[in-house]
């Protein structure tokens, strides 16, 4: 009888664990920003994870592609996604690959892509999208203000 109990305590402990809201998720749950593309083709969501983002740790960058007017996830999109301060890029994703200025694809229409800000203050975060579905498109870009803490 009392390993019965010990039993059920532990496994109600394991399901309140595994249901209860994950602070993870509660901290970046409030940080996801959404915009359409400047001419309104793709929306664009970016989630930096862990968030708030704190310099000299690594922040990921969350790109969600997805179709206008829908929360579905728009596959096969070339782009490229640069971060710039005080004017002046200090990242491009395309570089980082290793092809710098030419676009990157993601099969899926989510990315993350790991970045670690040196210095506190503003950032502008550029996303460019060049294709969709393999057919090139004029470039639409969409940008995204982050505070870096």
């Amino acid at each position: 009888m009392g390993s019965t109990i010990v039993a059920f305590a532990l496994v109600a402990s394991i399901f309140g664990i595994l249901l209860a809201p994950s602070s993870t998720y509660a901290q970046t749950s409030g940080a996801a920003m959404n915009k359409l593309t400047s001419a309104g083709s793709l929306n664009v969501i970016l989630q930096p994870s862990p968030y708030p983002v704190v310099k000299g740790t690594q922040t990921n960058l969350k790109v969600n592609f997805d179709q206008k007017g829908s929360s579905a996830v728009q596959p096969h999109i070339d782009y490229d996604l640069t971060i710039i301060k005080d004017g002046k890029q200090v990242f491009q994703a395309s570089a980082l690959a290793g092809h710098p200025n030419q676009p990157l694809h993601t099969a899926e229409g989510i990315v993350t892509i790991p970045y670690t800000f040196q210095q506190p203050g503003g950032y502008a975060l550029n996303i460019t999208a060049y294709g969709i579905l393999f057919n090139p498109i004029r470039p639409e870009s969409v940008q995204f203000l982050i505070s870096v803490k």
